[in-house]
């Protein structure tokens, strides 16, 4: 299981550099075409706000896995080690809802757009706001493995440092 999971994080990962790096790509190529070559391209401002989309949602599935949102961990400090194998579920758990509530409405607001398209790419915009439903199933399957691995592993009852500090006592 291990193994696949590292797979999927690296592709999760190359998508996410691809993403970047296609924005990056592309803002460059724009600003050389107009500025030195005095003939701008009509359809890149539209590729990159979508690659700067999927990016971000991406990028936020990633961040889970690596535990690098933003947080407050000044009351994390000052919790017993116990407590904080349940206070990290309660977060977990409200991350996991807001991730299975974003697939549900992303989805819903791609089958609205789904008619409209794209001024220069002629891109269905269902096929633009998709990267909200399938990004926050990423996220949520995230969630799920990072909540595991905490309550059963980081802060598993064995591994609480007074437990060990009384073991040595005795």
């Amino acid at each position: 299981m291990k193994a696949i999971f590292d797979i999927y994080d690296k592709a999760l990962k190359v998508l996410l550099c691809c993403a970047t790096g296609g924005f990056i790509f592309i803002c460059l190529l724009q600003v050389l075409f107009r500025f030195v070559l005095q003939n701008s391209l009509v359809w890149s401002q539209e590729a990159c706000n979508l690659l700067f989309f999927i990016s971000i949602f991406l990028g936020a599935a990633v961040c889970v896995t690596d535990r690098k949102h933003i947080t407050i961990d000044l009351v994390l400090e000052y919790l017993p080690f116990r407590v904080k194998r349940y206070w990290y579920m309660v977060i977990y758990l409200i991350m996991f809802a807001f991730s299975v509530y974003m697939v549900f409405n992303g989805y819903s607001m791609a089958m609205t757009f789904a008619h409209q398209m794209t001024s220069t790419l002629k891109l269905s915009y269902f096929h633009v706001y998709l990267a909200i439903p399938v990004s926050c199933t990423l996220m949520a399957i995230n969630v799920v493995r990072v909540a595991a691995y905490d309550f059963f592993v980081a802060y598993a009852p064995k591994n609480d440092p007074s437990r060990k500090k009384e073991s040595e006592e005795i």
